[in-house]
């Protein structure tokens, strides 16, 4: 018996260690190719743009497009004000500067032109971050000069919005404070305003973690236009990062992304044909390094994908946060720096389509 299990023993030790020395080959290899694609240029991204991306915001970030293209809503910090620019005169003005809070993460456009806000709570303020992670549900009338109203409902990162009417989704979430036995679960319900009073009802969980085995933490992105049968997300960690669907009605799960880098779900084309990412190429990890670059994928299950910005060449830098203009022409996105808090933006760009190359 002894012998066996010294043998047992041997074959278990003989067994890690070259899978250890696999590893290390496989990280080799992929360090690498990397390097021949990734940080050789030297300056910043904006200083040799192409003709179809411009400057748009020196600061701004995580931006959102009006119904009518015309506007876009943005933070000014991670946790900060929201503002509103209209793009045919430049000019922006402070959403939530007329009353007090702790910060917002997150503006959406709903479809009736006020806003969706998330944002940490009093009680949650003082937290690490400045709360970015103890957040909640607002709504912020878009003619009211009061403060926004809580929705009583908690959210993690970003929220979907339906642009058919007040059909929202968002996530329930308890990372990072807790990874492994940590809740991430994603809702959805119908915000309700009668005499001025808001009220979100309706409320139906869609997607958990033991949809993935556990292997996942999901966050909403966007309703899939033009029907919103569908919700789109991400599924982090699982299979490096997955942009993912789900079918509303028949609760049937769909994989988009279909490969082992980092995928993140950003803005989807109107048509619903295709939708932007965020992607780190030839990263295996839960975590991104932070290379990351903006993709367009289709939406039909082939995992085909084109590349749209390489600000990655640009030692230190990346872009994030894209956003599609319901009419299809624009994109608006933001300059990433690379070793920043994750989200970071310094400032907006604006992506012509229609100048781009096909």
């Amino acid at each position: 018996m002894l012998s066996t299990t010294i043998r047992q023993d041997n074959c278990v030790g003989a067994t890690g260690r070259l899978w250890t020395i696999w590893l290390v080959i496989a990280a080799s290899l992929v360090s690498c190719n990397r390097a021949e694609d990734i940080g050789f240029r030297t300056g910043s991204p904006t200083d040799d743009l192409p003709r179809w991306i411009s400057p748009l915001l020196d600061v701004g970030l995580r931006p959102d497009w009006s119904a009518d293209s015309t506007r876009l809503v943005y933070l000014d910090e991670l946790v900060g004000d929201v503002h509103e620019l209209t793009l045919e005169t430049g000019e922006s003005r402070s959403l939530t500067g007329h009353f007090e809070h702790n910060g917002f993460t997150r503006a959406r456009y709903l479809a009736s032109g006020d806003l969706l806000l998330c944002g940490p709570s009093a009680s949650s303020a003082e937290e690490g971050d400045s709360g970015r992670w103890q957040t909640e549900l607002w709504f912020l009338p878009r003619k009211a000069m009061g403060p926004a109203q809580r929705l009583e409902e908690p959210c993690f990162e970003g929220p979907a919005v339906s642009r058919n009417d007040m059909q929202i989704a968002w996530t329930r979430s308890t990372y990072p404070d807790e990874i492994v036995f940590a809740r991430s679960e994603i809702w959805t319900g119908l915000i309700e305003v009668n005499a001025g009073e808001v009220k979100l009802v309706d409320r139906r969980k869609r997607i958990a973690r033991r949809d993935f085995m556990y292997l996942a933490f999901v966050e909403t992105q966007d309703f899939r236009p033009p029907d919103e049968r569908e919700l789109l997300f991400t599924a982090y960690a699982y299979k490096g990062g997955e942009v993912m669907g789900v079918d509303l009605v028949s609760g049937d799960l769909i994989n988009y992304s279909r490969d082992w880098a980092y995928d993140e779900a950003e803005g989807v084309f109107p048509d619903g044909k295709s939708i932007a990412v965020e992607r780190e190429v030839n990263t295996f990890t839960a975590v991104p390094v932070g290379d990351i670059d903006i993709w367009q994928l289709a939406l039909d299950g082939s995992g085909v994908s084109r590349r749209l910005t390489h600000f990655t060449e640009y030692a230190g830098y990346g872009a994030n946060n894209p956003v599609i203009s319901p009419d299809g022409r624009k994109m608006a996105f933001a300059l990433r720096l690379k070793g920043g808090d994750h989200g970071n933006g310094q400032g907006i760009l604006l992506y012509d389509f229609e100048q781009a190359p096909r």
